[in-house]
């Protein structure tokens, strides 16, 4: 991962497919795209953290193009979220909420990602907000 983010708040970070058959959209993105799905395991994830997978578009591609998990809830289908960039996901999820959405995956730290959480707004969409490491002084 980069020390600096190259995003800013309200744009978008973070591309992630939410997949039932992982091996499958790993096949049919490695087909379409000539994407190479691989482990990623941020530092300091939880150890109870469902297996990741980082979408390289090439072995120079440190950061990958986006990522791959099965899904929290067994019922999930599959499906794409994208991430938007915000300074604090406790304040923005708090906004969010006050403007009609709701909790889809509430705030949550992902090692050296930084911290996301994912939002169904009024009209249903979902997305996900995702908060930086702040940068040490």
């Amino acid at each position: 991962m980069s020390d600096t983010p190259c995003t800013k708040p309200g744009q978008f970070s973070w591309n992630e497919l939410i997949s039932t058959k992982t091996a499958d959209s790993a096949d049919f993105y490695g087909k379409l795209f000539g994407w190479k799905a691989t482990p990623f395991v941020p530092k300091g994830a939880p150890e109870c953290a469902p297996p990741y997978m980082i979408f390289k578009n090439g072995e120079d591609d440190e950061m990958g193009v986006g990522g791959m998990v099965a899904p929290m809830h067994p019922e999930a289908p599959t499906h794409w979220i994208p991430y938007v960039v915000v300074e604090d996901a406790d304040a923005s999820l708090a906004n969010a909420i006050g403007l009609g959405a709701t909790v889809i995956v509430p705030v949550m730290p992902i090692g050296e990602v930084g911290r996301i959480t994912v939002i169904k707004d009024p009209q249903g969409a979902v997305i996900g907000l995702h908060e930086f490491p702040k940068q040490a002084p």
